[in-house]
């Protein structure tokens, strides 16, 4: 870990502190890897600052932006640098969502790999862990550009105590599970995170979310929660599936990615469901803003065969492929808007949507399965812009990428925009709306961190985790086609108070630190 900067006066700008309130004219004192101060305009010593100063003339200064849903659990180890991140203005990172982390379960490590594979996208690391504690330890030793907490995966706990069993869990494997909760808690995991869509998490009773939930309150962790279906006619369901157990226990419940998968139903008829619940309990949303999803293609095939796990799915591919075709047409999307994003098997095929297969598109991706051991993600088209914007007014909603810590070498797998670009496109989207500079900075920094346990702001005392952007230019070059493209009007980059980003270019330094759950003070 690189060692805290020297003073550093940053001068002129605009402070935005991420407590939503408006910018004001102001210096900020940077020294020991903590905020020392907050100097308005007109306080300003007539001899200066004994410091380094940085120009800010112009300039919107802002906590660093808050990743409350991400995927770097591994890449993090290989892109320390975490370019993706870090020219975004992202400074710390929440990771082990979506019921998906790298420990436990790590007695049979090439079965959790495959639960799994869709987070695991640089095969290359060694897993240098035998559970959630040594996974936390690798991340603290490592020498990173951004902070990061973590959260553990219950599918990758279930997968510790039952295996891919599709049935529910009887009394002593719950008990199990519990303790397995436990121990990752006790490591210093800052909430714990489900996935029902994914196998085998999506076999979860209520009782099993009961007893999670429980596990979660009893820390005061977070309870993320991918949920079931993103269908609106199916959400609200989905969501209650979650906010029942969050609510019994009195566990924070934050529901990921937040969006409307096609327009069968009432999206706003969901906003307003979470706004009734919130009446009633913690609950609070993250979104990234754009249309395509991005996860494994077996999230195209129906839930009872899904839920059996990748060696079931890979075994039905191969006795009758035609039947997985089928199922795979049956989903409903057009090969245009399917496109593959990793096939580490067949890497000529990623970044091609399915109308540049080889023949029948379905058939193709069957194929694609099996040369892959079903270890195969897309991106798929399925949102409206009108419902995300219609997300994006609701005040409790803050930006999560769903992204990854990675770099430009990076080539095993086709990176979604959103792990480059999605805090400046939210940014840029919000902003374009009306939304005030102080409540954007807000939904990037304090009100994620909070749903974490974490501290965000600029105040003395605080992280000097600092974020110096043009609120003009600010905004995200990725695309599909381009998609490790750094953002356009962000300069500095600090973290821990030691510059990641100077001038809008990396450097070389390493300031980050893994944060475990109560040390954020």
């Amino acid at each position: 870990m690189t060692s805290t900067a020297a003073r550093t006066a940053l001068v002129g700008g605009s402070v935005a502190d991420g407590s939503g309130a408006e910018a004001r004219s102001a210096d900020v004192l940077l020294s020991g890897g903590r905020v020392e101060a907050v100097v308005p305009l007109g306080e300003r010593p007539a001899g200066g600052y004994d410091a380094a100063l940085v120009d800010c003339a112009g300039r919107i200064v802002a906590p660093g932006f808050v990743d409350v849903h991400c995927h770097s659990d591994i890449t993090l180890l290989a892109y320390p640098g975490n370019a993706s991140r870090v020219t975004q203005g992202v400074t710390t990172e929440v990771v082990g969502n979506c019921g998906m982390s790298p420990a436990p379960g790590n007695a049979d490590p090439e079965g959790l790999a495959g639960i799994i594979a869709t987070i695991d996208v640089t095969p290359d690391v060694p897993w240098a862990w035998s559970d959630v504690a040594g996974w936390l330890r690798a991340l603290d030793e490592a020498e990173t550009a951004t902070n990061v907490a973590a959260q553990v995966g219950h599918g990758s706990a279930r997968f510790a105590v039952a295996g891919t069993a599709a049935r529910p869990l009887d009394d002593a494997e719950l008990d199990a599970l519990e303790a397995e909760l436990e121990a990752a808690f006790e490591a210093g995991v800052v909430g714990a995170s489900v996935g029902l869509m994914y196998a085998p998490g999506e076999s979860a009773t209520a009782a099993e979310l009961d007893r999670v939930a429980v596990v979660v309150a009893r820390h005061d962790g977070l309870m993320s929660a991918h949920l079931r279906e993103y269908v609106p006619r199916l959400e609200s369901a989905a969501i209650d599936e979650v906010a029942g157990p969050a609510g019994r226990a009195g566990a924070r419940l934050q529901i990921s990615h937040l969006r409307a998968v096609g327009d069968d139903g009432d999206f706003a008829a969901v906003l307003d469901h979470v706004e009734e619940l919130r009446r009633g309990q913690d609950v609070a949303a993250d979104l990234y803003p754009y249309v395509h999803g991005h996860t494994t293609a077996l999230q195209l095939l129906p839930s009872e065969l899904r839920a059996l796990g990748p060696a079931a799915v890979l075994a039905a591919c191969r006795t009758d492929p035609e039947r997985i075709a089928g199922l795979l047409r049956d989903h409903g999307r057009s090969p245009e808007h399917i496109i593959v994003m990793k096939a580490t098997a067949t890497p000529d095929a990623v970044g091609h949507d399915l109308r540049d297969a080889p023949g029948d598109p379905f058939d193709w991706l069957v194929h694609l399965l099996v040369a892959n051991e079903c270890r195969v993600d897309v991106a798929v088209e399925s949102g409206r812009w009108q419902d995300v914007d219609a997300a994006f007014e609701r005040p409790w909603l803050s930006i999560g990428s769903d992204g990854t810590a990675l770099d430009a070498s990076h080539t095993a797998s086709a990176p979604h925009p959103r792990s480059w670009g999605a805090f400046p496109a939210g940014y840029r989207r919000l902003r374009d709306r009306g939304v005030p500079v102080g409540e954007v900075v807000r939904r990037m920094t304090s009100a994620p961190a909070a749903r974490a346990g974490l501290r965000s702001g600029i105040a003395p005392g605080a992280r000097a985790d600092i974020v110096v952007l043009d609120d003009e230019r600010f905004d995200s070059t990725a695309t599909f086609g381009h998609p490790a493209s750094p953002s356009v009007g962000i300069d500095h980059v600090f973290v821990n108070g030691v510059a990641v980003l100077r001038e809008g270019r990396p450097t070389t330094a390493r300031p980050g630190r893994l944060i475990r759950r109560g040390s954020d003070v």
